[in-house]
């Protein structure tokens, strides 16, 4: 298919994206929670998503106050981020550090950016650094991982301060009452100010000039999407397979624009096809791709603002910032690498919060179809912990102390009742004498035989 590139013609310099080097006053709500922090309370913060939640911590950074109390340890819910956030503050010459399943380096710097996985073993021997930073606290409900998120939180010592951080939660005071309730003095600290708004755009009232040049939906949408001056677009794919799929057929059938050249690094890192795409200006990402083509092109290219679109599985929803104006979310029933299901309110408004870029755009879209979720069906949820009781971090819990000799009945009954419930949940150590505190007596064959069986487990 031919027609004049002139018709149909892109230019995407790189934009002079703010940096930490770029004078910035903080927000009244920022300036409170580090007060707060300052004071020696933990804070749980509730701000919309772009409007500068991590600020908070650079703040402190930059401040010093940190620097001869001990480590601050950031984590994030994926390995995206993690990497989105080291690269920016190695950029900045701070002395970081970074420890995911894919990566570990420089471990022991005054700054280290994690998955919150990898700190556990730590706060499980009580050895907490001075700040614990958890952005994205609403994954305590998480099926999955919800127990690391809770267990953090549980195990976390008295004198290491705690910074929770999300914009999707409904009821950040239950947050800051369950720290209290832990003993720990805590404030929280809410905005709905959102820097960029937000606003629905129906694809009907997109510019629809070049559309009978296409023969598929998707490269119709995005010509659309490009005319309007509403790129760069993050297009969610319900999965790897879909993501992919959409941006071979962008790539196949958008006008190439000005190319994006690519050193000979970069074609070695991401393969044939893939630096195919980019050279398109597109590209598509998931945990299926390599750390380096991931962390290494992709992600910086992409908060770069050097693609036209992104094709994504929805666990970026909550993770790198990238740079784009619009969001698309193709489906409303997700694969979350287990099972399909179908996206709740809070994790809508995560996707939609990647559109508008904060100090570049006056207005981030929200790109609609008839089918796909829009704005009105994005709110925050109230947080609740998962039913499942994680019996490994119970293990791990009941394995130190009995390594330190310490009962493990008694450590895991202790830890159960730090959980985020009102009720501590049951661990069948009812029937046992002093709740618990001492091993099963033989009036108790079955339940003894059943904690004889986990106690050797956790002493192994």
């Amino acid at each position: 298919l031919q027609f004049p590139i002139s018709n149909f013609h892109f230019s995407f310099p790189a934009p002079m994206l703010p940096s930490l080097n770029t004078l910035k006053l903080p927000d009244p709500w920022q300036h409170r929670a580090v007060n707060h922090l300052r004071a020696g309370s933990d804070v749980v913060v509730s701000a919309p998503t772009g409007a500068g939640k991590t600020y908070i911590f650079e703040l402190l950074h930059q401040s010093g106050h940190y620097k001869h109390q001990g480590q601050a340890v950031y984590t994030v819910p994926t390995r995206a981020l993690a990497n989105d956030k080291y690269a920016e503050w190695k950029d900045a010459k701070w002395d970081v550090g970074i420890a995911t399943g894919d990566v570990s380096e420089n471990v022991h710097a005054p700054v280290l950016v994690a998955t919150l996985e990898t700190q556990i073993e730590r706060l499980v021997r009580g050895e907490g650094p001075a700040l614990l930073v958890i952005d994205e606290y609403q994954m305590i409900a998480d099926a999955s991982r919800g127990s690391h998120y809770e267990g953090a939180i549980a195990l976390a010592p008295a004198d290491t301060r705690l910074l929770l951080l999300s914009g999707s939660v409904a009821n950040p005071e239950d947050l800051a009452a369950w720290l209290r309730h832990l003993g720990r003095p805590a404030e929280v600290v809410a905005t709905r100010e959102r820097p960029v708004p937000l606003e629905d755009i129906p694809d009907v009232a997109l510019p629809q000039r070049m559309a009978r040049h296409f023969d598929s939906y998707w490269p119709k949408l995005a010509a659309s999407v490009l005319l309007a001056d509403l790129a760069p677009l993050l297009i969610f794919a319900p999965r790897r397979k879909e993501a992919e799929s959409i941006a071979r057929k962008l790539a196949a059938e958008l006008p190439p624009g000005d190319p994006l050249q690519l050193t000979p690094e970069q074609r070695a890192v991401c393969g044939k096809e893939l630096s195919q795409l980019l050279e398109h200006r597109i590209a598509y990402h998931h945990s299926g791709l390599s750390y380096a083509a991931r962390a290494g092109v992709i992600e910086p290219l992409a908060k770069a603002g050097q693609l036209r679109v992104i094709t994504a599985t929805m666990g970026l929803a909550a993770g790198i910032n990238f740079s784009v104006r619009s969001v698309h979310v193709a489906a409303t029933a997700f694969h979350d690498g287990r099972s399909e299901h179908r996206l709740s309110s809070d994790e809508l408004l995560q996707m939609f919060g990647r559109a508008g870029r904060r100090g570049l755009d006056e207005r981030g879209s929200v790109i609609t179809t008839r089918q796909s979720p829009s704005l009105a069906d994005a709110r925050p949820a109230r947080l609740h912990r998962g039913s499942v009781l994680a019996w490994p971090l119970f293990l791990r819990v009941m394995k130190h102390a009995a390594a330190t000799g310490d009962s493990p009945f008694t450590a895991a009954e202790t830890f159960a009742a730090r959980l985020y419930a009102k009720v501590p949940p049951p661990l069948g150590l009812e029937d046992l004498p002093h709740g618990g505190s001492h091993s099963p007596s033989a009036e108790q064959p079955a339940t003894a035989a059943r904690w004889r069986g986990r106690g050797a487990l956790a002493q192994r």
